[in-house]
């Protein structure tokens, strides 16, 4: 009993409480902001005059620098300021543990808008303009340096993903896709997923199911899931293979471990390591993917 009188008298006390405290404290309790729910606006997230007439004040690394985070954080008219300014930039810019870890905040982002401004920071950095004559420079280059191999893979799909002659891009990808050298594979695949065109989708399928190096058939099914320069709808693309995949009585259980995985991340559908289930979805979604 005394216990119970201890209660009601302590809900007596918060009671008169929040009546003489009034609407100030009851406005406090409903403007807690929660961690969970949709985004909630802290600005208008939009690059004002004012820091503009800031930025073009500053060097071109800090510019970069303030741009990319503008950038990632979903500025409106950074990430054009970015692309307007990139070929001004050349030769100014370098790479350092600051700009790396804006760089890699922007190339692990959801959006492929804010992943294509890290790409065009680090063409910047290396030095490369967006003209054929660069991939031709970057094609010789992958091809007479024995320990460079994955920087030049790499910047030809960058290349390519910024419009530089994209089929050639992707040739020159597939020849070095096939090499016995499981370290030039590697350099192919993330090359591949830095091009990010539709055509990519079907190497990196056949590399994920067949490549004898289980560190390369992982490497594949991260950029068909989530990695890379490929869109959302592209990746949709991949679904009925994986589904294929899902029943083959050949695939290691590790290979089908990471099949499952990139169908759960692509179609954000919460089946488990089951192909029936997986065959009986698919059947049912009437052409969608």
């Amino acid at each position: 009993m005394r216990g119970t009188r201890l209660l009601w008298s302590a809900l007596i006390l918060l009671t008169a409480a929040m009546a003489f405290a009034g609407p100030r404290v009851l406005a406090g309790i409903e403007g807690l902001l929660q961690l969970s729910g949709f985004p909630v606006a802290a600005s208008a997230a939009t690059l004002s005059e004012h820091e503009l007439e800031e930025i073009n004040a500053m060097p071109a690394q800090d510019q970069a620098m303030r741009l990319l985070e503008r950038t990632f954080n979903h500025y409106t008219g950074a990430g054009e300021e970015i692309e307007r300014r990139a070929d001004v930039w050349l030769g100014q810019i370098h790479s350092t543990p600051e700009m790396s870890k804006l760089t890699d905040v922007a190339y692990f982002s959801s959006d492929l808008r804010v992943r294509a401004a890290a790409l065009e920071v680090w063409r910047i950095e290396a030095g490369f303009h967006t003209t054929p004559e660069a991939m031709d420079e970057i094609i010789h280059s992958a091809a007479t340096s024995a320990d460079r191999k994955y920087f030049f893979l790499s910047y030809l799909g960058i290349l390519g993903n910024r419009g530089v002659e994209r089929p050639r891009a992707f040739d020159t990808l597939m020849l070095y896709a096939r090499d016995p050298d499981g370290d030039i594979r590697a350099a192919a695949i993330n090359g591949l997923a830095l091009l990010g065109t539709e055509d990519t989708i079907a190497p990196l399928l056949e590399i994920f199911r067949s490549d004898p190096s289980h560190d390369l058939r992982e490497r594949a099914a991260c950029n068909l899931a989530d990695s890379g320069m490929v869109s959302r709808d592209l990746r949709k693309k991949a679904v009925p293979e994986l589904v294929r995949f899902s029943q083959d009585p050949n695939l290691d259980q590790t290979t089908k471990k990471w099949v499952y995985q990139a169908l759960r991340e692509i179609t954000l559908q919460k089946i488990g390591d089951d192909p029936t289930a997986w065959v009986s979805w698919y059947g049912a979604q009437s052409g969608r993917f």
